[in-house]
């Protein structure tokens, strides 16, 4: 249902705004309470954070693989029949303890959108659009599997 055309009006918003009627801050100034407060403490100047030098020169160490790997996973690099692109296949899911399509899916879901690219995959192996070995490569790391196959 709609309004009737009478209750449409519109604000006419060309002319200036009145002055406010009412101010609830007015009634404050004549209290003698707030006259005599103290005045609020000056911000100490922060100093700059001092790094030790035995920090500057140690350099992360990389992520160790855990001891109780989640498995092995097998790259590789193919380009025949696509058009000359190359992409990165990840497969050997078949030997993995529990590996089902859901997980194949996610972990896909998961690579795809950590690299920014594309991919699909099937029951048996992912395909990530691509040259990115390297990059999957030390995700899959992170993520607890041991990797095999093309590394660069």
């Amino acid at each position: 249902m709609s309004r009737p055309k009478e209750s449409r009006q519109k604000v006419d918003v060309s002319r200036p705004a009145a002055p406010l009627q009412f101010n609830p801050f007015a009634q404050l100034d004549g209290l003698d309470a707030l006259k005599n407060l103290p005045s609020p403490p000056e911000p100490e100047p922060k100093k700059p954070a001092q790094v030790p030098e035995s920090a500057k020169t140690v350099k992360p160490a990389k992520p160790a693989i855990p001891k109780n790997s989640r498995g092995r996973l097998i790259l590789r690099k193919e380009k025949k029949d696509r058009g000359g692109k190359v992409v990165v296949v990840v497969y050997g899911f078949a030997e993995l303890p529990g590996a089902n399509a859901v997980m194949i899916g996610d972990l896909a879901r998961d690579l795809k959108g950590k690299l920014g690219v594309g991919g699909s995959f099937d029951r048996q192996e992912i395909v990530l659009q691509g040259d990115r070995c390297a990059d999957v490569c030390a995700l899959l790391e992170t993520l607890g599997f041991r990797v095999d196959g093309v590394r660069s």
